[in-house]
This record gives structure tokens, C-alpha cells and sequence, in this order.
């Protein structure tokens, strides 16, 4: 019996060590891999930039926002003479400002109606209003539903006019007003693709507190001109707009056509002079048309755009509407522009030169014998804005997430009398303002 041990034990020793082997080979078997779980990135990831801007300006000018001096110049203020004859006008500032530093907020989710969903929060500190800079306002909350060949979006995000794929790249926080349309508003926009390279865009817009149109104070005819988003909410019809754009690997085609109707008024004195008032359901229906393309190359990115527009005034375009008649029978007409622009900037990663040119004309309405004036720029039988005309080139210097940039920025207004009409005709006098800009920003 011992030595059937004796014998056997060898062949345990085997077993008992080969049994070793196994476990410590299974136990270092690696588990199968699980898919990542894509609610692992569901969220928000914040971004932005800190952005300061400096600025010398020649003279004095008119501004969208802040009202003196401003970051959103439109153009030069006109000629005012003081009991001596200077220009009043004629006097330089010196402005710094942080208040268009931005925070951004990328959201990410599950599916939902078999689309690929996402949306985005952001906001900036320009204030929504005059004399309330430097505190948060809400620029864009927007979500989108996305299936293969449809993208469907709701919320406040840039008026289509505002083609994102071809807007000036000027280092102005102005981005080319009074030329380039510049609203963001509430919207729903369907972006359908016709085919690989082509979409058709539809949207129907509406007005918010920082871009808005014109009209009477009250909703009254003829009344003091305010502003406010309830001159297209009382006309029911929203903004409504179509896009053909063609977007290929280095060309960007595009044409759009946009229409807006206004109630300036609900109410309207019964006769001329009298206290009593009666209903009244006019609109001002304009139509404007926008064509842009973009060329990129190795070296260069060429941008143009060409606008033939109405009643642009909440695009921070100049012009409006004007009212005619008299109580109570008061009409409107849209006041027309033609605009262009044109972008051309380098391709460098460190050092990026740029220009930019802009044009704009006022053409007036087509009937005289206005007897009020709902616009920017333009005053019925007033000094008005003929024309505008800017130039600005810039140079940025990239180094990491920082950003160094200055910009001259000439910009030259031709003011003259307008007719009833809203059209200047005969002589003009020019003022010209320059802007010497020097941003820094800091992207995280």
C-alpha cells in the first residue's frame, strides 16, 4: 500500500500543480468588454470666453447698444453745430468694456422621437437693454431633433437672415452691422436636406426685447415712435422665411427670401384732433431677399453677401416704416435698402490678417406725403442717411486659447434732407468716424 503511494504521488504532485496552473490562468482571463453606455456623456459641457475690448472713436456716433459709445456702432453721428458753428459731434471718446464675455452651454441626451437630440444654453453680459450693462442675458436657448435627412429646432437662436456659415469675421463685436441682418429671436426652423449638399430652410419668427421693431407709443396712430415686440405679436403672423443653401467642400451658395408683417396701431383717433378713438387693423407687410456666398481655399476665406431688404429695422439695418394719412384713415409702407458686404481673411493658426468692406443706401418708400416716421436713420422731410460706407481691416495673434486682435474700423455716413418719401435726393454732407479696436479674449 505505501508504495502504491509512493507511486501515485508523483502523478498528484502533477495534478495538484497543473490544477494550479488553470485557476491562475482563468483568474487572469480579462472580462468581456460592455459597450460604453452613451448616457455616460448625456449632460452639459460649459464654454466660452473672456473677452475685453478697448476702443478710441474720432467722433461721436450712433450706436445699438450701449446707447453712448457703444460696442454695436451703427455709424458717425450727423454734423451739430453749436451757436458758433463747431461741431458738437466732433469730439473723441476713449471706451473699455468686458460686458461681451460669454458663457455657453452644450446639451447632450438621450433619443427622443427617433432623432438625435442636442440643444444649446448661452449667455453673455451685454444686458438686455440700455443702462442695465454688465448684467446676464440670455443669447441663445435652442434645441434641436435631428434624423437623417430632417433637423427640426425650437428657441431663441439667430434669425435666419444671420447665416452662420457666412457672416463677416471682423473682430467688432458690431459683426458688420448696419450690413449684415443681426437678430437672434424665438423660432421653429426645419432644415430639410434636398440632397447631399443641398438644404432648404424654413422658419416662423417671432421678436424679443433687444431686437424689435418700431411703432406708437400705446399702439395709438400716429403716436410717438417706441419700440417693442408687440407690433408683430398683435399683426398674429410670424416672421416667416425661406433658405435654398448649397453647401459644398469649399463653396457655401445661399438665397433667402424673408416676410414680416407689422399692426403698428390698435387704435386711432375717430377724426383729426379729437380725443375719442376707434379700432383699427392696418399692417405693414414687407419683403426682403438675401443672396451670400463663401470661397475657401489653402490661403484665404472670401465671404460676400447682398441684401435687398424692407423694414430691417429689429436687423439693426436702417430704415423702418412710414405712416401716411390722416386719423382715421392711416396707412403704412415699408422704407427699402440695398446692402453689401464683403470678407476676406487669411487661414493661419497664429496669425490671421483680415478686411472688410460694407455698403448701404437708403431708397426710401414708394409713395410721398409720410406723415410719420417709424425707422433708424431715416426721417420723413428730415436729415436723413443717404448712404454708408465702412472699411476695416484687422490683424489677430493666436497663442494657445489667447487671442490678440486689433482693428481699424473707418466708417463714413452721407447725410442729407429727405423728401416725404423717406429718400434723400440732392446734396449730402459726410462725417466719418474711425475706430481704433484692440480686443483680447481668452476661450476655455
Amino acid at each position: 500500500m505505501l508504495a502504491m503511494e509512493k507511486r501515485l504521488l508523483p502523478l498528484i504532485t502533477v495534478l495538484i500543480a497543473a490544477n494550479i496552473a488553470l485557476a491562475q490562468t482563468t483568474i487572469n482571463i480579462k472580462p468581456t468588454e460592455k459597450k460604453a453606455d452613451p448616457s455616460s456623456s448625456w449632460g452639459i459641457k460649459f464654454s466660452g470666453f473672456v473677452r475685453n475690448d478697448i476702443y478710441y472713436d474720432s467722433r461721436q456716433i450712433v450706436s445699438a447698444r450701449p446707447a453712448l459709445q457703444g460696442d454695436l456702432l451703427l455709424y458717425p453721428a450727423n454734423v451739430l453745430n453749436d451757436v458758433n458753428g463747431t461741431d458738437i459731434n466732433a469730439s473723441s471718446s476713449l471706451t473699455m468694456l468686458s460686458i461681451a464675455s460669454r458663457l455657453t452651454g452644450t446639451i447632450s441626451g438621450p433619443d427622443a422621437f427617433g432623432a438625435k437630440t442636442s440643444g444649446i444654453i448661452e449667455g453673455e453680459f451685454f444686458g438686455n437693454a440700455n443702462g442695465n450693462e454688465n448684467v446676464l442675458r440670455l443669447r441663445h436657448a435652442y434645441a434641436k431633433l435631428d434624423w437623417k435627412n430632417t433637423q427640426l429646432g425650437f428657441g431663441q437662436y439667430w434669425h435666419p437672415l444671420f447665416v452662420t456659415d457666412c457672416y463677416p469675421g471682423v473682430l467688432s463685436f458690431n459683426t458688420g452691422i448696419p450690413f449684415q441682418p443681426f437678430a437672434r429671436n424665438p423660432q421653429i426652423r426645419l432644415t430639410q436636406k434636398l440632397g447631399k449638399e443641398v438644404n432648404l430652410i424654413l422658419a416662423a419668427v417671432s421678436q424679443i426685447e433687444a431686437f424689435v421693431s418700431p411703432g406708437p407709443v400705446g399702439s395709438v396712430a400716429l403716436a410717438a415712435a417706441t419700440s417693442g415686440s408687440n407690433y408683430i405679436s398683435d399683426a398674429v403672423i410670424p416672421n416667416l422665411h425661406a433658405q435654398l443653401q448649397y453647401k459644398g467642400k469649399s463653396v457655401l451658395l445661399g438665397a433667402a427670401i424673408d416676410y414680416k408683417e407689422l399692426r403698428p396701431a390698435l387704435s386711432v383717433a375717430s377724426a383729426p384732433g379729437v380725443a375719442t378713438s376707434i379700432s383699427t387693423n392696418e399692417h405693414v407687410k414687407s419683403v426682403s431677399l438675401e443672396a451670400y456666398a463663401k470661397l475657401t481655399t489653402k490661403e484665404v476665406v472670401a465671404k460676400i453677401e447682398y441684401v435687398n431688404g424692407q423694414n430691417l429695422y429689429d436687423q439693426l439695418m436702417i430704415g423702418g416704416y412710414l405712416a401716411y394719412g390722416a386719423a382715421p384713415n392711416v396707412t403704412y409702407k415699408p422704407t427699402k435698402l440695398n446692402s453689401f458686404w464683403l470678407d476676406i481673411s487669411g487661414t493661419g493658426k497664429k496669425v490671421v490678417p483680415g478686411m472688410f468692406f460694407g455698403y448701404t443706401k437708403n431708397n426710401g418708400a414708394d409713395v410721398t406725403a409720410a406723415v410719420a416716421s417709424y425707422t433708424r436713420g431715416v426721417t420723413a422731410g428730415k436729415a436723413s442717411l443717404d448712404n454708408i460706407l465702412r472699411v476695416s481691416p484687422r490683424l489677430e495673434v493666436i497663442s494657445g486659447r489667447f487671442r490678440l486682435g486689433t482693428e481699424i474700423e473707418v466708417t463714413t455716413a452721407a447725410y442729407g434732407t429727405a423728401g416725404t418719401d423717406g429718400k434723400v435726393t440732392g446734396t449730402t454732407n459726410s462725417v466719418t468716424n474711425t475706430r481704433l479696436l484692440f480686443i483680447t479674449s481668452y476661450s476655455f
